[in-house]
């Protein structure tokens, strides 16, 4: 499946009823502040738009991470359980290739979520090359809601 379609799946990333959205992607322009500016160049469109495109991938497979370890831990328990819920920040250093080189935490609701956010990123790469050629750094956020046990199994 090519990056596209997986940018284009995490928008509507719902399984197990765990949903994870992406909240920020600073640093850079946020959506508010991309409205509200007065001079927006093109480069911080398109830098923006790679951020919302990173997050997107990566608010993904947090959703597929926790979609398995929901079923893993109902199968265990025979019964519905619950998953850690909460924000997630973590920096991650993207070569120009895309390659993700390397992530770190930046603030965690538990560290089971610190876990999994650092384990989805390492698992987007590579990610799309970033724009321009060069290598970046992205804060990416992502929060796991409260979870909606045994929805989406058979």
């Amino acid at each position: 499946m090519s990056r596209r379609a997986v940018a284009a799946l995490s928008l509507i990333t719902l399984l197990s009823g765990c949903a994870v959205s992406n909240v920020n992607t600073s640093p850079g322009p946020s959506t508010q502040a991309v409205q509200n500016a007065s001079v927006v160049t093109p480069q911080d469109r398109i830098l923006h738009s790679y951020m919302m495109q990173v997050n997107q991938i990566v608010a993904g497979q947090v959703g597929r991470i926790r979609a398995e370890q929901e079923r893993t831990a109902m199968k265990q328990a025979g019964h519905p359980v619950t998953l850690p819920t909460g924000a997630c920040r973590a920096v991650a250093v993207i070569l120009a290739n895309g390659t993700v080189e390397r992530a770190e935490l930046a603030g965690c609701a538990s560290e089971a979520l610190g876990k999994i956010e650092l384990a989805a990123i390492h698992a987007a790469s590579p990610l799309p090359p970033t724009p321009f050629g060069h290598n970046a750094s992205v804060t990416l956020e992502t929060v796991a809601p409260d979870a909606t046990p045994g929805i989406g199994e058979q």
